[in-house]
């Protein structure tokens, strides 16, 4: 009976444990893709916006052409229906990787392209135990194809074109808040079933004890009276 107390009280603190660790580990993560954000993707407006299912066990590859040395910034994050992690990586035309993000649900970068050539962005599932659906957004920089589209266009093309950016830059946040929403509600859902969990166990263990502490009486008293 002492043993198996024992047994549930150690099992139950040790999955209070990895939950604060998870938890712990979760916000410092959070707490670093916004101190990433803030600090590389400011006025972040995507060319390119797409979502794919990344099944499990498979490697994606997308491809993006680079003419001219420039600066690409991007993001990518997936559904918030598990909790695993991907693999992100980005290489260059020649096959090297020139930035890299392990194990995230969720990350940005940016990265300042010298040469011109094909550029890959690996997203790899290899040792994930579900699928994902994998939303991605990428902005290429051209500073002169910037330069040209401010110096030739006329009132009317730039204002249609302000409002292009516009209504796309306001796409972005939309669809990145109601992610981040969707994440909030389902961690809420998380912890309300996890909270039900410890609950149960804790019900359990006050049970345990409170029979074992009736049996451990009536022993005493039965000792008692045999001696009586």
């Amino acid at each position: 009976m002492k043993l198996f107390l024992i047994f549930i009280i150690s099992a139950y603190c040790k999955l209070a444990s990895n939950e604060t660790n998870g938890n712990n580990t979760d916000h410092e993560e959070k707490k670093q893709l916004m101190d990433d954000w803030e600090g590389q993707m400011a006025d972040f407006i995507p060319d390119d916006m797409l979502s794919f299912e990344l099944q499990k066990g498979e490697v994606e590859i997308l491809e993006q052409y680079i003419k001219h040395p420039t600066n690409i910034r991007g993001a990518f994050f997936l559904s918030i229906m598990n909790k695993d992690k991907i693999d992100f990586s980005i290489k260059d035309p020649r096959g090297k990787i020139i930035d890299n993000k392990q194990q995230k649900k969720e990350a940005v970068f940016s990265v300042n392209i010298t040469n011109p050539g094909n550029y890959k962005f690996v997203f790899s599932n290899a040792n994930g135990k579900s699928n994902h659906v994998v939303t991605f957004a990428i902005d290429v920089r051209n500073a002169t194809y910037e330069h040209i589209k401010e110096a030739d266009l006329d009132p009317v093309q730039k204002k249609l074109s302000s409002l292009y950016t516009g209504l796309n830059d306001l796409m972005f946040d939309t669809k990145f808040s109601q992610q981040k929403r969707e994440g909030g509600y389902q961690f809420l859902r998380d912890n309300n079933n996890k909270y039900f969990i410890y609950t149960i166990v804790e019900t359990l263990i006050i049970v345990f004890v409170s029979i074992w502490q009736v049996f451990y009486i009536k022993r005493i008293i039965g000792v008692q009276r045999k001696f009586v």
